[in-house]
């Protein structure tokens, strides 16, 4: 009974978090199907070393760290493609996932609301970035539009995003 009380406080931690996990391999590494068989062997060893993990700590955190480390091993196996980015780049991806506030926070729920708020044009293109994970040239080919757009209409829904965002937590009295 112990082992399934490990594995559900596992998924647990690992589904609130995938997410995450998938989007710091994602901004380091393009090619997509080496993106999702990095995420696997990350998957396999968060599952394998779980019982390493210090419960009083961010799962997230800890996620994210070993996500880095084997996308940096990937780079190593594959030597075809020199790690991208300074050790410093690196730091400042981590410090922006572990500046985010916890799952459930005020900030996770004006997030729904404004997203809930976009035109569904909007929506649509944020669906197909983060729900889809599609790259700009990918969501580019299936709205029959240019790369350039594509690009400008999802900084600017984030833009607007990040705005009513702080309204709502603003409004919440967070």
């Amino acid at each position: 009974m112990a082992d399934d009380d490990n594995q559900r406080h596992f998924l647990s931690h690992f589904l609130r978090h995938q997410d995450d996990i998938r989007a710091v391999i994602a901004s380091m590494v393009r090619d997509r199907t080496a993106c999702d068989d990095v995420f696997q062997e990350v998957a396999l060893v968060l599952w394998r070393k779980f019982d390493e993990f210090d419960a009083t700590r961010s799962f997230g955190a800890w996620a994210r760290g070993i996500a880095v480390r084997k996308v940096l091993q990937s780079f190593d196996k594959t030597r075809r493609t020199p790690v991208p980015f300074a050790p410093e780049t690196i730091d400042a991806i981590l410090a922006a996932f572990d500046a985010e506030e916890p799952d459930g926070s005020p900030r996770d729920a004006a997030l729904v609301t404004c997203i809930g708020k976009l035109p569904e044009k909007s929506r649509s293109l944020v669906a197909l970035r983060y729900d889809e994970g599609l790259s700009l040239d990918a969501i580019a080919r299936r709205i029959a539009s240019t790369l350039d757009a594509v690009n400008k209409a999802l900084s600017r829904i984030r833009s607007a995003l990040r705005d009513c965002i702080e309204r709502e937590v603003a409004e919440a009295g967070g």
